[in-house]
């Protein structure tokens, strides 16, 4: 065992066999979302395992061979290139084919907030079955790189714990890929849009293009200037150059930085280009303005 942040951490048991390969966490944490087991294995034919004892969302992804899932009074029959969950809650059997067995990889994930997690990748209720959309392999790499570094240190435990969050990313990579995904994407209405546009540009005014602001919501930028134009009645740019002036003017009157770590702090690298833009925008230059309001900022 070993301390992390105060709390006492069960080192992982490691399990090997010729088809099998895993790891497993004895002891809970008290993380809303946390990686229980893992591992990959090549399952003999008709391999069942009752599911009704585990705990967790166990998630699989199938990379060749076929199987059935019984869940809630459902058949599913499961091919390579599927993922499939089971939920402790559930009523589930699952057992692997007689004659092309499955051979997959999964993961098992625990805490309070693991179920919302699953529904980001379309497992919400009543799901169990989806088609993969991206390249298996990016799953097997995954919980392979876990499974090589089950040390008992903090820097493979977090090494662990990113690994796993990149397995979930994956499962809503591939989810959105999906004809579902892709209408559940465009749920989003225009005000979404404009706002989660807005919301990046005044996190990361400094080294971003509108560009950039289009591929981070999932929009061409046509189609974002156009919202945005509608909703906020300037441009994307336009926006963009006014959280930059409002954060430069704020670095002017709070900080005694050179003018050009100024410019460079919002974006611009020709301190000469960001004087003109400031003084179009407040009427004087950047150093004018700084000793004319310096006083009066801090009175106020």
């Amino acid at each position: 065992m070993t301390e992390k942040s105060g709390q006492t951490v069960e080192s992982p048991s490691v399990f090997k066999s010729p088809n099998y390969h895993g790891i497993e966490y004895l002891r809970n944490k008290d993380d809303e979302f946390y990686m229980k087991t893992c591992g990959i294995q090549r399952c003999l034919p008709g391999y069942a395992y009752p599911h009704n004892s585990r705990e967790g969302y166990h998630l699989h992804v199938v990379l060749s061979g076929k199987g059935i899932l019984r869940a809630e009074g459902k058949e599913y029959h499961i091919h390579k290139g599927q993922l499939f969950l089971l939920r402790e809650r559930d009523d589930i059997f699952y057992q692997a084919d007689m004659e092309d067995p499955w051979y997959y990889v999964w993961i098992t994930y625990c805490g309070e907030k693991a179920g919302q997690y699953m529904a980001f990748a379309g497992f919400t209720d009543g799901v169990y079955v989806q088609d993969c959309n991206i390249d298996l392999s990016e799953f097997s790499s995954v919980v392979t790189d876990i499974l090589e570094r089950p040390h008992l240190k903090p820097s493979s435990e977090f090494y662990r714990a990113s690994l796993a969050l990149r397995f979930l990313s994956l499962a809503i990579e591939s989810w959105e890929k999906s004809e579902e995904g892709a209408r559940h994407k465009n749920d989003l209405t225009v005000e979404d849009y404009v706002n989660f546009a807005a919301k990046f540009m005044k996190s990361n005014y400094s080294g971003i293009k509108v560009s950039d602001v289009a591929d981070y919501i999932g929009i061409n930028r046509t189609y974002l200037t156009a919202i945005f134009k509608e909703k906020m009645h300037i441009s994307p740019q336009e926006y963009l150059m006014q959280v930059r002036m409002d954060k430069s003017r704020e670095l002017l009157l709070k900080t005694d930085v050179p003018i050009y770590v100024v410019a460079k702090e919002v974006g611009y690298n020709d301190q000469l280009a960001f004087s003109k833009i400031f003084r179009k925008k407040f009427g004087l230059s950047p150093e004018q303005y700084r000793k004319k309001h310096r006083d009066e900022y801090s009175i106020s």
